[in-house]
């Protein structure tokens, strides 16, 4: 296996973070790491000072977690960018090719000669039918979208040597990594939306975004506790959904919000069951900045009938004694970040 020399770059609405890791893709081993908040919404303007800004941040953030090369990977964010499973006629690898295109159109809502579109065969199966299908993985992503973040990385003295979806670096850093793992859902739950994956025999089967994070369960917070903002942020990170902390007010204010995210859920695992009902979901794994709320894994449990568990996206990698106990708390925010380490070149 090539040795690794390259570093992921989790570029997020609220924190920006980095892991460089050494060795080789089948046996890696930990460097550094670091995250720094990301400047107030400028990941999502195009302003130029914006994406400077932005571009800075990296730059410190490279200098300050000792990072020694400037060769990165880093993802599009699942919520700006069009991925789609879609089921077609078993057909050759050519025509499949041909038929893209029309099967893009009728996903895409912009012209597709705004986007690069790349796809991918995950499985062939015979449907209800009888007759033989192949399940296809598009994925279109806005050429306007993927200069901005080359500008960046441009702006911040970086290399770019690859650039995917989040959701393929956390399937990558949770799930593709340990042998035999049953049919997984991975709800990656970031500060501004949240990804829901459903993964089988290591292939993604399904991806939705839900415009739905942690900042909406803190402005819950915020309109009925009367707190600001980042007091709000406090509040949600300490109690989350635990009815046991402060007589279930922050749980009760999050709950609404939160319940968007499930119901989400129950219809993506029902769309799903029907679409394979001889391969169900068994477990659900978290990633993301807040998946780390208190309750959350047993309120998951209890609303979804699975097992529910916090995804470790260091599973397999030597993390120094000082240092392993911070991250691993932390490891659900980097399990993009650390999928992008692992990114074959």
């Amino acid at each position: 296996m090539p040795a690794i020399n390259h570093f992921g770059l989790d570029i997020g609405t609220a924190t920006i973070k980095a892991v460089q890791l050494g060795g080789s893709i089948d046996s890696p081993t930990f460097i550094t790491a670091g995250q720094f908040p990301t400047p107030a919404q400028a990941i999502l303007s195009e302003a130029e000072a914006d994406i400077k800004a932005v571009a800075e941040t990296i730059k410190t953030l490279h200098k300050e977690a000792k990072i020694t090369t400037d060769k990165v990977v880093t993802a599009l964010p699942e919520s700006q960018i069009f991925t789609r499973v879609v089921e077609m006629p078993q057909l050759s690898k050519q025509e499949i090719q041909s038929a893209i295109d029309y099967e893009a159109e009728q996903y895409v809502p912009i012209p597709l000669t705004e986007v690069r579109l790349t796809w991918q065969i995950l499985s062939s199966r015979v449907g209800p039918d009888k007759k033989p299908k192949v399940d296809v993985l598009l994925v279109a992503a806005p050429n306007n979208l993927i200069n901005k973040y080359l500008n960046i990385l441009k702006a911040a003295g970086l290399t770019a040597v690859s650039l995917e979806t989040e959701t393929t670096a956390v399937v990558r850093s949770l799930v593709q990594r340990v042998e035999g793992s049953p049919t997984t859902l991975i709800i990656s739950i970031g500060a501004s939306s949240t990804d829901l994956t459903i993964v089988e025999n290591t292939q993604i089967n399904f991806t939705r975004s839900i415009a739905t994070g942690g900042s909406a369960l803190a402005r819950g917070i915020a309109n009925d506790l009367g707190f600001e903002t980042e007091q709000a942020v406090e509040y949600m990170k300490t109690y989350g959904l635990d009815p046991t902390q402060l007589e279930g007010k922050v749980m009760q204010a999050i709950k609404p919000i939160f319940d968007v995210i499930v119901n989400e859920v129950r219809r993506a695992l029902a769309y799903y069951s029907g679409k394979h009902p001889e391969k169900p979901v068994k477990r659900v794994v978290l990633a993301g900045g807040t998946a780390k709320l208190p309750g959350v894994v047993i309120y998951l449990a209890e609303a979804l009938g699975l097992e529910v568990q916090m995804g470790n996206p260091w599973d397999g990698i030597g993390l120094p004694p000082n240092i392993s106990k911070k991250l691993i708390d932390e490891g659900t925010s980097y399990s993009v970040s650390v999928g992008l380490a692992l990114k074959p070149l």
